[in-house]
């Protein structure tokens, strides 16, 4: 008995093939137990960016998506040198924040996200 929902690892499997990276199979997975909207919410990214990657469409940077993944659905985590570890999806949500001189941990959060090896985006002059 069909749902009429689309079974969406079969179709990044499709477009991705036989090499299908995890941190796809793992977005396809998230997709199929809930809605493609609330995996995108949660990952911070539009439902449109989700289905390009599941598709293998995506022209953006697919690194930071996959780290993003490996963050928010497959527990990775790093270590912060400011704040201890956290998961990989919320290093890259502080590396983005801007400057806030309201609290000196926020100020230092910023300054250590600027030189951290765990930097994705790196700063252009």
């Amino acid at each position: 008995m069909s749902t009429g929902k689309p079974d969406q690892i079969a179709r990044a499997r499709e477009a991705w093939g036989e090499g299908i990276p995890g941190e796809v199979l793992a977005l396809a997975q998230a997709c199929k137990a809930q809605t493609s909207r609330a995996v995108a919410r949660r990952l911070g990214y539009s439902d449109a960016v989700i289905s390009h990657v599941l598709a293998k469409k995506y022209p953006g940077d697919v690194a930071k998506v996959f780290a993003t993944i490996r963050g928010s659905l497959m527990g990775e985590t790093v270590d912060c040198p400011e704040l201890g570890e956290l998961r990989r999806d919320q290093c890259l949500r502080n590396q983005t924040k801007p400057f806030s001189s309201n609290n000196s941990a926020s100020a230092r959060l910023f300054h250590a996200c600027r030189v951290c090896p765990h930097r994705q985006q790196k700063d252009v002059a």
